[in-house]
């Protein structure tokens, strides 16, 4: 048995892993070693210094695999010895979480790696599974190696080269699958797929036999198949082993830490999503919202475009290495969906709506292209923005997280938002997106300068001024101040449709939902008292108030009962340019 095999093997299941470690008595683990396989000891005895040592050669291990075929590292053996006994000291309390941690914040680009704990009679063992990267990769010291058989070895000049160009367009969905048969295809996939491509008019494509058709899209041919194609097509059998980590977790949240209903999903993409997509509309509620005459407008809480688009996006881009599943939460006020990974390189929240698409899995969206299952490539987020500020709901917004993109959708209906959208599109005034991030953002905070405008809009400064300015044109802003100094606010017919005076009043132009909003964003915590007597409301407006701007990102809560303090959520921070953080206490 080489050592390959014993790596793949050792991945895949505990009993040959048991296999594996036996062999230590009369082989070394050099001796096991591979380009993919490394043994590392590890001494709880040494001191703190040392210790921070040898987190840093870990790390340094984890990106020598990450820059060439990825791998795992098993730590907790000691190289040199005859017997399994010798052989395995453990890891002593060395924590798995924060190992994961020290790895993902002490490499550039950040790797996160799958991390799985193994009791042994002689010591606990943590397993440490590499994804094979986007290279170069380095620690955040500046040192950069690559794996070359059993050696981890420095990557300087020409290798630097070699690396960059083999792996340019490094596409983890187009990876071949080396053991993967045709008959690990589900023929009723096939005809989903073929059913999808019909009813968005792709039938030249849909007229294909099986074999054309996979190879028109690039998922594979006869001889081989592509990870796509069994996230796309796969047999339950085929995606347990191939793609393992590939879960949908859908969630009716309670509140926080409750839900009363729950669905998991393992099945392949098309068929994912569209059960997804039909739990989401079946546990959502709609608005009645008149619009003049003896018309209506039936607003759901979450549009079901928006709903499939978000969650084919989480399916889609997500990092399909971590054992982690996308999640779907419909809360009481928000939908929010995560999904494993991070936002890709140069992609952040703050710049999300404007970046020009990057795509990890460039091949799964690319046949989701061309399905036709996305209106307009590389726009996605767009587009949900739009749909649901049209629909009367506020903004939706991007945390922060480190290991995943999590995108949060609020629910609630402004029907007076409602009317005036569709009033101006019935008068063939429709609203663009970037007209109403500026609407929201009024809503939020009474007045705009240009450069909470280019906040807002995601964009320079100079842009944002002469959107304003536009918008005033057209009737829909007034302004006072001049210069750098001028501030819009909505023109007086706007303010009393879409502001209101009332501290109970959810829309943005509430007096009290602008006093809170301005202290948190001046970095300061308020207990349910102390903002009553900001706003001269009564506990029950502030607590309406509160939840309002919780559901909308707006604002997050710490502690409970009587210790409860509220402070700036993630959106308002993201909002707020020259946000002082960490947040001061009280309210003066």
């Amino acid at each position: 048995m080489n050592a390959n095999v014993i790596e793949s093997l050792f991945v895949e299941g505990t009993d040959t892993r048991s296999d594996l470690l036996d062999r230590l008595d009369g082989t070394s683990a050099a001796g096991l070693e591979s380009e993919t396989l490394a043994f590392e000891f590890w001494d709880s005895t040494v001191s703190v210094l040392d210790r921070r040592r040898r987190i840093r050669g870990i790390r340094e291990s984890v990106v020598a695999m990450a820059n060439a075929r990825g791998g795992t590292i098993v730590l907790g053996v000691a190289d040199r010895k005859r017997t399994r006994k010798e052989a395995i000291h453990g890891v002593g309390d060395l924590a798995g979480d924060r190992l994961r941690r020290d790895i993902y914040d002490g490499t550039e680009p950040h790797i996160l790696v799958d991390l799985e704990e193994w009791n042994q009679p002689e010591g606990r063992l943590l397993v440490l599974r590499a994804p094979r990267g986007l290279p170069p990769h380095t620690t955040t010291d500046g040192v950069a190696k690559i794996r070359i058989g059993k050696e981890s070895k420095p990557l300087t000049g020409s290798g630097l080269l070699t690396l960059l160009t083999s792996h340019a367009g490094h596409d983890p969905s187009a990876r071949v699958l080396e053991d993967a048969k045709w008959k690990d295809l589900d023929p009723a996939e096939i005809l989903r797929l073929r059913e999808v491509l019909r009813s968005n008019d792709r039938h030249s494509l849909a007229g294909l036999s099986d074999a054309r058709l996979i190879e028109a899209l690039g998922l594979g041919s006869d001889n081989e198949l592509t990870l796509a194609a069994v996230l796309l097509l796969g047999r339950p059998a085929a995606l347990a082993r191939f793609a393992p980590n590939h879960e949908l977790i859908f969630l009716r949240r309670v509140d926080a830490t409750r839900y009363d209903a729950r669905q998991d999903l393992r099945a392949p993409l098309l068929q994912t999503i569209e059960r997804a997509s039909e739990l989401v509309r079946n546990h959502s509620g709609r608005t009645t919202v008149p619009v003049g005459g003896l018309r209506d407008l039936e607003v759901p809480q979450v549009s079901p475009w928006v709903a499939r688009e978000a969650i084919l996006n989480a399916l889609t881009h997500r990092d399909y290495f971590p054992n982690a599943s996308v999640m779907v939460s419909l809360y009481p006020g928000r939908l929010e969906i995560s999904s494993p990974g991070g936002f890709p390189r140069t992609v952040t929240a703050e710049n999300v709506i404007r970046h020009a698409p990057v795509r990890r899995n460039d091949l799964l969206a690319g046949v989701f292209r061309d399905l036709g299952s996305v209106d307009r490539p590389g726009r996605g987020v767009e587009q949900i923005f739009a749909e649901s500020l049209r629909a009367g709901k506020r903004c939706p917004y991007f945390g922060r997280g480190a290991t995943e993109v999590r995108l949060s959708i609020p629910t609630q209906t402004d029907s007076s938002f409602v009317q005036f959208v569709d009033s101006e599109r019935q008068h063939d005034r429709p609203f663009g997106l970037d007209d109403l991030l500026v609407f929201d953002a009024l809503r939020s905070h009474g007045e705009l300068d240009r450069s909470s405008a280019a906040t807002a809009l995601q964009s320079e400064e100079t842009y944002a001024a002469a959107h304003l300015a536009a918008l005033r044109r057209r009737g829909y802003l007034i302004v006072r101040g001049r210069g750098r100094g001028t501030r819009y606010r909505f023109a007086d017919r706007l303010d009393a449709l879409l502001g209101g005076t009332a501290v109970e009043s959810p829309h943005g132009g509430s007096r009290a939902r602008r006093i809170v909003l301005s202290a948190l964003a001046a970095g300061k915590k308020l207990t349910n008292a102390e903002a009553r007597q900001l706003t001269n409301g009564s506990r029950h407006q502030v607590l309406t108030l509160m939840g309002t701007l919780r559901d909308e990102g707006m604002v997050t809560m710490e502690g409970a009962r009587g210790g409860a303090r509220y402070l700036a959520g993630p959106r308002l921070r993201l909002e707020t340019p020259d946000f002082s953080w960490p947040p001061t206490s009280g309210s003066n």
